[in-house]
């Protein structure tokens, strides 16, 4: 059954509901003017019903009955014209959509309120004026809603509603009006824009302290855009013709008055009426009026209180920072910095270190008892709250990290000659020493030791760079992390990031070296245990040593370097030097052979593999550049005696 059908059949029976009705009046009103004939045989039905009412009844409800029927007929004949369509003489916003079925309706909406939508309004505040198109408020017309709000003009209401609704739409009186939404955050960033250039900000009551000088500043009203009038007033012009809109001012007032300041007023002033003393132990400290005035700061009530605290007052409280500034200088005298619990290694064995508890100030005490001393009525004296500071890492954290082994340690050398390159390598090792991985953590060199600075330590020395030995901050850094790697490569934990040197160097372990530099190559591996590893390193003049420890793992390495392979010869470059003899030849630069080797580790526990790694490094060929001497000799001319 359609929903038209449904229609017709409700107005059928609120017809013949109305007519009953009708003739059931009638009836009661005629039953005094019936007259019964005793010799007469009664009618039966209609025609004998009529016949016994009064003539000017009868008629009453024959002509009742006529009219009734004929408006069954016409709004059937209505609601059968309109089915499946919106009444005729429906519009929206202006736009006909009478006799379209919804979807034709949307169509016709959206076309008649795109063009509208395309027009900026004008929006104008006293001398200045801004043109606001709907994409920077994000204006729509759901045309959807429109068109089913205009299909159920005629079809809502009950027989009374039905009937009023499709008359008045045949007169052309059923406009529907169309809902303009915006995006609520790009409008207002509009009306802030709007607001921002014409409205006078209103100036909340303050409080200046300088010194011990305190003034109240009076609150100033101000004026600007009420932004729920413009806002409707702007969605309604998007679908008019009428495209201008006028806005004025409206007077604004500050959140905080001036007597909603005075409390913090008279409260910055108690704080300042003298100097405070600080006491611990039996040290004690003055702090003068002055800067106690250097501690003070405002803020709204309504902002930071409780729900309980009126909102449009200001309060006056203590600058955390500034009050440190003070007083943490004087806790370093009777203060202790906690000491972490460490790792101590020697001959492969590693001992706990333990933390130290230490001393500190308890900020949100100190708070509490600066303001009671400074605002209350006793005297100007707060004792310093000091309290008990743990360590980052307690004794007991440090043994519950299960470090009581050694997994691996690997030592390389270098010349003790380059002292640049010296003191890298041992601002490295400091820098790497006591490094602390945990569970799952993957490692890494340049998180770790982060850049390498001046600042640092760090001096400049020959490194590799694209092929090339050039001087550079921190030079050495890959002596570090080849160490590091074959650390890792013997202790069987998996290697998540290695790159190889882009040449070849022989005192490093053949294909087991290890390039690193900020910003690029970097090393990690995965501690793959279930407790913690410690990274610990030692050296001397000459070499450097990185050992692993942790809980035991059971893991086994063995490894296989094989063979250089893709041998590519090194090119000689030679340079014309005029200062050497000709036939000279003098090496700058030793060549180097471009390479292949691959290194292939296999880690078992309890003989079964854990895994197997293929490390496989390519090395470029480097030119060798040889000074071949141009420089001519004179021949010597014997001498001759004279006679």
């Amino acid at each position: 059954m359609t929903e038209d059908t449904e229609i017709m059949e409700a107005v059928s029976e609120d017809t013949a509901q109305s007519v009953t009705e009708a003739a059931t009046e009638t009836v009661a009103e005629s039953v005094p003017t019936v007259r019964t004939r005793a010799h007469s045989k009664p009618k039966k039905g209609l025609v004998g019903w009529l016949s016994r009412l009064s003539t000017p009844v009868r008629w009453t409800v024959i002509v009742s009955v006529i009219v009734a029927a004929l408006l069954l007929v016409g709004v059937g004949a209505d609601v059968a014209f309109s089915a499946g369509r919106v009444h005729p003489g429906v519009t929206v916003a202006g736009i006909s959509v009478g006799g379209m079925t919804r979807a034709d309706a949307v169509t016709a909406i959206d076309s008649g309120i795109q063009p509208l939508l395309e027009r900026p309004v004008k929006v104008t505040v006293e001398s200045s004026s801004w043109d606001v198109t709907a994409d920077q408020v994000g204006a729509s017309v759901d045309a959807s809603a429109l068109a089913e709000t205009a299909y159920g003009i005629g079809r809502t209401g009950g027989f009374g509603g039905v009937i009023g609704s499709r008359i008045t739409a045949w007169l052309g009186r059923e406009d529907i009006a169309a809902i303009v939404t915006a995006n609520e955050v790009l409008i207002s960033t509009a009306l802030g824009d709007i607001d921002a250039d014409v409205s006078i900000p209103a100036v909340d009551a303050s409080v200046e302290v300088s010194g011990t000088d305190v003034r109240l500043i009076a609150d100033k009203d101000g004026q600007g855009v009420d932004h729920r009038v413009a806002r409707e007033l702007i969605l309604k012009a998007f679908v008019m013709e009428d495209r201008d809109v006028e806005l004025s001012l409206v007077p604004q007032t500050a959140s905080i008055s001036e007597e909603g300041a005075r409390l913090a007023y008279e409260d910055a002033l108690k704080m300042v009426s003298g100097p405070l003393k600080l006491v611990y132990d039996k040290k004690t400290w003055d702090v003068s009026a002055k800067t106690v005035g250097g501690w003070l700061a405002f803020r709204s009530a309504g902002a930071t209180a409780s729900a309980e605290a009126s909102s449009g007052t200001l309060e006056c409280y203590l600058d955390s920072a500034e009050v440190s500034a003070t007083v943490v200088p004087l806790v370093k005298e009777v203060g202790k910095v906690a000491k972490d619990a460490s790792f101590k290694v020697a001959s492969g064995k590693v001992t706990i270190v333990p933390g130290e508890d230490g001393l500190g100030l308890n900020a949100d005490d100190l708070a509490d008892r600066l303001l009671v001393a400074l605002t209350g009525t006793g005297e100007r004296t707060a004792e310093l709250p000091m309290q008990r500071v743990e360590p980052a890492i307690t004794t007991d954290d440090a043994k519950a990290m299960g470090i009581s082994t050694r997994l691996s340690t690997y030592t390389t050398s270098y010349s003790a000659s380059n002292a640049p390159r010296v003191n890298n390598i041992h601002v490295l090792a400091d820098a790497l020493d006591g490094t602390l991985v945990a569970p799952g953590e993957v490692f890494s060199f340049n998180g770790s030791i982060g850049q390498r600075t001046a600042e640092k330590g760090y001096q400049e020395a020959n490194a590799i760079v694209n092929g090339v030995l050039v001087p550079q901050l921190g030079g050495g850094i890959c002596q570090m992390g080849t160490t590091v790697f074959n650390a890792v490569f013997f202790s069987g934990l998996p290697v998540v990031e290695r790159h190889n040197h882009s040449l070849y160097i022989s005192h490093y372990p053949k294909g087991r070296d290890a390039t690193v530099s900020w910003g690029g190559p970097d090393f990690k591996f995965r501690n793959d245990t279930e407790n913690w590893v410690l990274v610990a390193t030692a050296y001397t003049s000459s070499t450097v040593t990185v050992s692993l420890y942790g809980t035991e793992t059971g893991y086994k390495v063995t490894y296989d370097t094989g063979p250089f392979t893709n041998t590519v010869a090194y090119k000689v470059r030679e340079i014309k030097d005029a200062t050497l003899p000709k036939g000279t030849r003098v090496v700058d630069e030793k060549g180097v052979s471009g390479r292949t080797v691959v290194v292939t580790r296999k880690v078992t526990l309890n003989g079964k593999v854990v895994r197997e790694d293929t490390f496989k490094s390519v090395y470029k060929a480097s030119e060798e550049v040889v000074r071949v001497g141009t420089k001519e000799t004179k021949p010597s001319t014997p001498s001759t005696s004279s006679p």
